[in-house]
């Protein structure tokens, strides 16, 4: 039943973990740590080298002090734009909105410069809010808009939606590669630039949404090389306009021109750095989806529902076997592994997978282990020490659940100094002959209750009843200086609790219990005796017999208490005693002097 009751609490305790962990997962509860998680694998790889194919042509500080503010006279963009195809560049891509007409010559000159080669602009979808009549009131109602560049851009130019979309931390990982709206599908601006460069055959089978690769921050220091390098080849475009760029620096390239001046506000936290100019982020995109480095999740959500509950049923079933010890291994050593694993996927084959639930998982299961455990073990101790106690001396007890692996659990003994007592019942075979079984057992039950609470309140060690008999000794297991006090003093307090006993306990005939005791100080050895299936915590040696001895002149002296020489001695004049004088016991050769304590005798 205690075994059916334990694996039904460990199954709604694992129960419980299941749906923290499912309904934190489900609802993206942990995501903001997993989001530290997956950024962290970024910076441990560190900056790589990139595939070279892009170049940024930057709308700079130095473009901005020398062609003056922005919005430039695309008279401007015009010139760069020819420049750029006289290079000899593949495709030119300008992450510059233009929703709005200029002057006709400005406008011609930019449209002159787009047809003149493959060109892409932008477009962006935005949120604005409009009022709307609704239940006979006008109300503001947030709305998508597309904002487009001017019909004459369109003719020679293909247009792409440039939104940058962060998670909620504000940290950009993803990119949306193209969208439905209004009954259409638009594509992304980074689509159609790699469209453009490997054709729409090889670009068909790309997924919605992908997890961009970053190559590093725009800049990092090169250990290899020792210097600082950039990310992407980038040229002022104020060099760009004048030409002092050489073409073949130019030839073959994808150029995007876009700003990268810090008061663009065109800047995004990525995993690396915390503000990265937006154009750079579209050239990583271009070069993931041209090199296929991008990165994706292995699993959807769903899958990961399934994978997480398989993970928590196994975890479940071996926490619930392991010990503290086990499950704290195995909660590092799977953590550490599993997300070393996730990072050797990221890197090689540009895979994600989620760590923080599995994690999770094995944290949370393996600390409900760690403490369900540890509460099981107090409850059992409990239920050790109450089931026992009735049984063995508390204190041996003690010393077993302290230190259940030290000398108490084991076969052997030590040699030390104690008292020893024997108490026994006087004419007890004439009152079992008189009583019913059930009566005497009875009887029995309570005297051996009354006995055994006052050996306990002297901290006495029970050793074994033999009929009527008790055997209890001091200073063992435990230390106990002045054991042969407390042995004597328990002894005088079970005579005057006897006399109670007597008139409280009416037996049916005529019978007034009456013990007597035998006590003795010295050595013997004391410890387990028995097998290693079965053992007894006892003393033994000639200092035990001596006291059974002892006990049994209590008849022939009219003495019930009687101490030996070597117990009197310890005692120090504390308890009145009369000496009864030497006498020789049997089976020993030399005479031992023993002693009556107090003025006790049988009537």
């Amino acid at each position: 039943m205690a075994l059916i009751k334990k694996e039904t609490t460990w199954f709604f305790i694992s129960i419980i973990s299941f749906l923290v962990i499912l309904i934190s997962y489900i609802f993206e509860i942990l995501l903001p740590v997993e989001n530290i998680f997956y950024d962290l694998r970024f910076k441990i790889r560190g900056p790589i080298k990139k595939e070279g194919n892009v170049i940024i042509i930057k709308i700079d500080e130095d473009s901005l002090s020398e062609l003056g503010r922005w919005p430039w006279d695309r008279k401007i963009i015009a010139k760069a734009v020819e420049n750029l195809f006289k290079a000899g560049v593949k495709i030119v891509a300008l992450d510059i909105l233009f929703p709005e007409p200029s002057n006709k010559l400005s406008d011609q000159a930019l449209y002159n410069s787009l047809k003149k080669g493959n060109s892409i602009i932008a477009c962006y979808f935005e949120h604005v809010y409009e009022n709307v009549l609704k239940n006979n009131t006008i109300q503001k109602v947030q709305t998508e808009k597309l904002i487009y560049p001017i019909e004459i851009f369109k003719k020679v130019a293909k247009v792409g939606f440039t939104n940058v979309e962060p998670d909620n931390d504000g940290v950009v990982r993803s990119a949306i590669l193209y969208r439905d709206f209004e009954g259409k599908r638009y594509f992304s601006f980074n689509y159609l630039i790699t469209e453009n460069i490997i054709g729409k055959e090889k670009i068909r089978d790309l997924p919605q949404k992908i997890y961009i690769n970053y190559y590093g921050p725009s800049e990092f220091f090169d250990k290899k090389n020792q210097k600082i390098t950039s990310t992407f080849v980038g040229y002022s475009f104020v060099n760009i306009y004048k030409n002092i760029i050489p073409s073949f620096w130019l030839k073959d390239k994808i150029a995007i021109i876009g700003a990268t001046a810090i008061g663009s506000y065109d800047h995004y936290p990525t995993p690396f750095v915390k503000t990265y100019p937006g154009v750079e982020l579209h050239a990583t995109v271009i070069e993931n989806l041209i090199s296929k480095s991008y990165c994706m999740k292995k699993f959807n959500k769903f899958q990961n529902i399934i994978l997480i509950i398989i993970s928590l049923i196994i975890f479940s079933l071996i926490f619930y076997k392991s010990s503290a010890v086990l499950t704290l291994i195995i909660m590092i050593i799977f953590s550490a592994g599993y997300y070393l694993l996730t990072y050797l996927l990221f890197v090689k084959y540009y895979i994600i997978l989620e760590f923080v639930p599995y994690a999770m998982s094995v944290f949370l299961l393996g600390f409900d282990s760690i403490f369900y455990n540890l509460i099981s073990e107090q409850q059992e101790k409990k239920l050790i020490k109450s089931i026992f106690s009735r049984y063995i001396n508390p204190y041996v007890m003690k010393e077993l659940l302290d230190n259940p692996t030290g000398s108490l659990s084991s076969l052997g003994g030590q040699k030390r100094e104690i008292t020893v007592v024997f108490t026994d019942i006087r004419q007890f075979t004439t009152l079992s002959e008189k009583l019913p079984a059930e009566e005497v057992v009875k009887f029995l039950n309570q005297y051996f209750q009354i006995m055994n609470d006052i050996i306990f309140k002297y901290n006495g060690t029970i050793d074994k009843y033999i009929g009527d008999a008790i055997m209890f000794f001091w200073n063992a297991p435990l230390d106990q200086p002045d054991h042969a006090y407390l042995a004597v003093s328990c002894v005088i307090e079970m005579f005057n609790e006897l006399e109670k006993f007597n008139e409280n306990y009416k037996l049916p005939i005529d019978f007034k219990i009456k013990i007597g005791a035998g006590i003795n100080t010295g050595e013997a050895v004391v410890g387990n005796i028995g097998s290693s299936q079965l053992m007894e915590y006892t003393a033994v040696g000639d200092t035990v017999n001596t006291a059974s001895r002892i006990q049994a002149l209590t008849k022939d002296f009219n003495s019930p208490i009687i101490i030996s020489e070597y117990t009197y001695k310890k005692l120090n004049n504390r308890i009145p005693a009369t000496s009864l004088g030497k006498i020789k016991l049997r089976g020993k050769e030399q005479e031992i002097e023993i002693f009556r304590v107090g003025d006790y005798r049988y009537y």
